[in-house]
C-alpha cells in the first residue's frame, strides 16, 4: 500500500487504473464504430483507388498466406486421420475416422486452423505496421491533415481479411480433406470410393456454412484487435514489438474465445447443431 505522500510524489492518483481501462474501452468502442462505418462505405464505393487498396491488401494478407496455409492444411489432414484412426482401432471402427474428418473439418479444423495461421502471419504484420507508423508520427500526421487513419489504413485491411479468410477457409477445408484422403488410402488401405462414400454420408452443407460464418467472425476479430494494438502504442520504438506481441496473443485468444462461444450456442440451442 502506498501512502498519499508517495502518490503525490510519484504523480500517481487513486483510481488511475480504472480511468485508464475505461478510456481504453471507449477508444476501442470508437474504433469499432469507425471500422464498421468505413467498411459500409467501402462496400458501396466505386472509386478505383479504393478497390486498388483493397486488392493490394487481399494480395498481402490473403494470397500471401497461401504458402503457409497449403502445406499446414495437408499436414493437419494427415495428423487428424492418423490420430482419430488410432483411437478407434481399439473398437474396430477405424472407418469412422473418415466420417470424423467430414464432421470436424468444415466446422473446426478449417476455419480455426486458417484463422490461427492468418494470426501468426498477418495479425503481427498489421499490428507492427500500424505501431511503426504511430511511433514514427505518421498516424498523427494523417490526423493533422484531416485524414482518418481508420478509413485509409484499418478499413482496407479488415475488408481484405473479410474476403481472404473465408476463401482461405474453403481452401483449407479442401486440403485437410485431401490430407485425410492421402492418409486413408496410402496408409490405412481404404479405397478412394470408400473414402468418398463415407465422407458424403457424414458431410452436410450446413457444416460448411457454419465454418464460413465463423471465419467472418474470426476475420473481424483479427483485424480489429491487431489494429487496436497497433494504433494505441506509445511513441517509442520499443513499443512496436510489444504491440505486435499483444496483437498476436489477443487475436489468438479472441479467435478461440469466439469459437468456444459459437460452439456453446450450437450445443445448448436445439436444432442449430
Amino acid at each position: 500500500m502506498t501512502s498519499i505522500g508517495e502518490q503525490l510524489t510519484t504523480g500517481s492518483r487513486p483510481g488511475r487504473p480504472f480511468i485508464s481501462v475505461t478510456g481504453r474501452i471507449v477508444s476501442r468502442g470508437r474504433l469499432a464504430l469507425g471500422v464498421l462505418y468505413w467498411l459500409a462505405w467501402l462496400s458501396v464505393s466505386r472509386r478505383i483507388p479504393v478497390r486498388t487498396g483493397i486488392q493490394r491488401e487481399v494480395e498481402t494478407l490473403g494470397v500471401g498466406a497461401l504458402p503457409l496455409v497449403v502445406p499446414a492444411s495437408v499436414l493437419v489432414g494427415l495428423i487428424a486421420i492418423f490420430q482419430i484412426a488410432s483411437q478407434l482401432l481399439e473398437f474396430g471402427a477405424q472407418a469412422m475416422s473418415i466420417r470424423a474428418i467430414a464432421w470436424f473439418t468444415a466446422r473446426e479444423f478449417g476455419p480455426v486452423g486458417a484463422a490461427l495461421l492468418v494470426v501468426a502471419r498477418s495479425a503481427s504484420g498489421i499490428a507492427g505496421e500500424l505501431a511503426a507508423m504511430r511511433a514514427g508520427g505518421e498516424i498523427d500526421a494523417l490526423r493533422a491533415m484531416g485524414l482518418d487513419p481508420v478509413k485509409y489504413l484499418v478499413a482496407p485491411k479488415l475488408a481484405a481479411l473479410l474476403i481472404g479468410l473465408p476463401a482461405l477457409t474453403i481452401l483449407s477445408d479442401a486440403l485437410i480433406i485431401f490430407g485425410g484422403w492421402i492418409g486413408s488410402t496410402l496408409f490405412l488401405d481404404y479405397s478412394t470410393n470408400f473414402f468418398v462414400e463415407e465422407f458424403r454420408s457424414a458431410f452436410e452443407m450446413r457444416d460448411l456454412i457454419v465454418g464460413l460464418g465463423k471465419s467472418v467472425i474470426f476475420a473481424f476479430i483479427i483485424g480489429f484487435v491487431a489494429a487496436d494494438e497497433g494504433l494505441n502504442v506509445e511513441g517509442r520504438v520499443a513499443a512496436i514489438s510489444e504491440a505486435t506481441t499483444r496483437g498476436v496473443v489477443y487475436s489468438v485468444l479472441g479467435v478461440l474465445g469466439a469459437d468456444t462461444l459459437v460452439n456453446v450456442v450450437f450445443y445448448f440451442i436445439p436444432g442449430l447443431a
